[in-house]
């Protein structure tokens, strides 16, 4: 049987795996042993895939359609600033002058999905990007809201995991 749990924000945990370019110290000293992305208030993840139309001479409606490019992309809002998420788009530039040529890290974030009590019991989802690199940061000080940053970021796949609710 499918998973068909209805989830909202109070289900969620963002957790990054996996760097490629960040010391092994780097990382633990900023996400921990866990690596669980604290505070986050909206992540948005966007799969698009271009859609090519074939059309014969004199034909109002495509002959075939195929499939092109796939592009993963998405953002993620945090209501803290310690600057872990501007070092994982910059990497070693986040501290240094930059000597030589930009090695922007990359990760694997999961996004684990359980609504049901206890907690762990089948009927959860996992949600797996893979190849994640940040690719804009922008921090926002609002008069009269919370203090926000947020970034967008690439991927190269994705993949969901539906565990059996049955």
């Amino acid at each position: 049987m499918f998973n068909t749990n209805v989830y909202s924000g109070t289900d969620g945990t963002l957790t990054l795996s996996n760097p490629i370019g960040i010391e092994e110290d780097t990382w633990g000293t900023y996400f921990g042993e866990v690596a669980e992305v604290g505070r986050v208030t909206n992540v948005a993840i966007s799969v698009n895939t271009e859609i090519r139309a074939f059309h014969e001479l004199g034909s109002h409606m495509p002959r075939e359609l195929r499939a092109g490019g796939i592009s993963i992309d998405g953002t993620i809002d945090r209501a803290y600033i310690n600057g872990a998420m501007l070092m994982l788009m910059l990497g070693k530039a986040s501290s240094e002058e930059e000597k030589g040529p930009l090695k922007i890290p990359s990760f694997d974030m999961k996004i684990a999905l359980d609504n049901l009590t206890p907690e762990g019991d089948n009927g959860n989802s996992l949600l797996t990007v893979y190849g994640v690199m940040f690719d804009r940061w922008r921090f926002t000080l609002s008069q009269d809201d919370f203090v926000l940053e947020n970034l967008s970021f690439k991927a190269r796949r994705v993949a969901i995991l539906d565990i059996d609710a049955g």
